[in-house]
């Protein structure tokens, strides 16, 4: 799918009717957003760039080399935005970033938050006084806040957790369930700190001036990546609190299985001296000393209870129990 917005008297708009079609993209076009886009879209915007995109696989690569550099003047990066926050399975989907002089091309195939909230602002109100490079900042400044909005929400959940962590004294089921939680938990923080790392590099680019960008860009780039460089801070120490609380949940439920093996044993060696008296009096001999007596009965089952109630007694005296 092809967003085409084009300049409206310095107001960044939505061209209605010019996404579909044959025709080549209006040259007043600041900012085309490709979203899984189909071979003609892709031709179609390649030839009012007069540069190639990158294909999906060039999108995957994770060399340094091949997610920020310089072709022709043209700026590429391309930074993976997290995605799918509010399910259990996020994901980092891979975003291209082409800044090619007035023009700024976005390409993807997961949709990330922060673009679908500004292709509907821009389409209602517009974005007034934007350019291609102010374009670029407010994405950025979309996922940054994004992944804040995340960070913060999770950050809340693991608050929950560890007062549950420290209080609780339920089964092993719920240490289980707080195990699934907290690893869902620190595999959302390892992808934002994938995706804070890559917008870091990016940022830092624009920041020294090894993009085509201006001073005010610059000067955004600058605080831009003090933020993202926070958030990453952030994200590492909340990773930090994931393992303690790790690490808290694991060693209660080594407690507890402690604790059963223990009750396990103990009930074993408690059981062992009766079950040696039925299995001495269960033989099946024709003389047995007092199997004919009143007696015998009442005093082999005395027998068997006082076997369990002495060991019980001393190991509760040892405090065993």
């Amino acid at each position: 799918m092809l967003h085409v917005f084009v300049s409206d008297g310095g107001t960044v708009r939505w061209a209605r009717g010019a996404d579909t079609g044959p025709e080549p993209l209006p040259d007043g076009a600041v900012w085309l957003d490709l979203l899984n886009p189909t071979p003609d879209e892709v031709a179609r915007t390649e030839a009012l760039l007069g540069l190639r995109l990158p294909t999906r696989e060039q999108l995957a690569e994770i060399e340094e080399s091949s997610r920020l550099r310089q072709v022709s003047g043209a700026l590429h990066a391309t930074v993976p935005a997290l995605v799918w926050t509010d399910t259990d399975t996020p994901r980092l989907a891979p975003v291209a970033f082409v800044l090619a002089g007035r023009r700024l091309v976005t390409l993807h195939h997961i949709d990330p938050q922060a673009f679908l909230t500004l292709r509907r602002r821009a389409s209602r109100s517009g974005l007034p006084d934007a350019d291609a490079a102010s374009v670029l900042g407010l994405l950025i400044d979309g996922i940054l806040e994004r992944t804040a909005t995340v960070l913060r929400r999770t950050a809340a959940d693991l608050d929950l957790l560890g007062r549950d962590a420290f209080r609780r004294t339920g089964p092993a089921a719920d240490a289980g369930a707080m195990l699934k939680r907290l690893g869902q938990a620190g595999h959302l923080f390892a992808k934002a700190h994938e995706s804070l790392s890559a917008l870091e590099r990016l940022l830092d680019l624009l920041a020294r001036g090894e993009a085509p960008v201006g001073k005010k860009t610059r000067r955004w780039a600058r605080g831009a990546r003090m933020d993202a460089f926070g958030l990453d801070e952030y994200a590492h120490f909340l990773s930090g609190k994931v393992k303690l609380l790790l690490d808290t949940s694991l060693g209660q439920i080594g407690a507890q299985q402690t604790e059963i093996i223990k009750i396990v044993s103990v009930l074993s060696v408690a059981l062992f001296p009766p079950t040696l008296v039925a299995s001495i009096y269960g033989m099946n001999f024709p003389d047995f000393p007092g199997e004919h007596e009143v007696w015998g009965y009442p005093l082999a089952l005395l027998t068997m209870v006082l076997s369990a109630v002495v060991p019980l007694t001393v190991f509760r005296w040892r405090g065993w129990l």
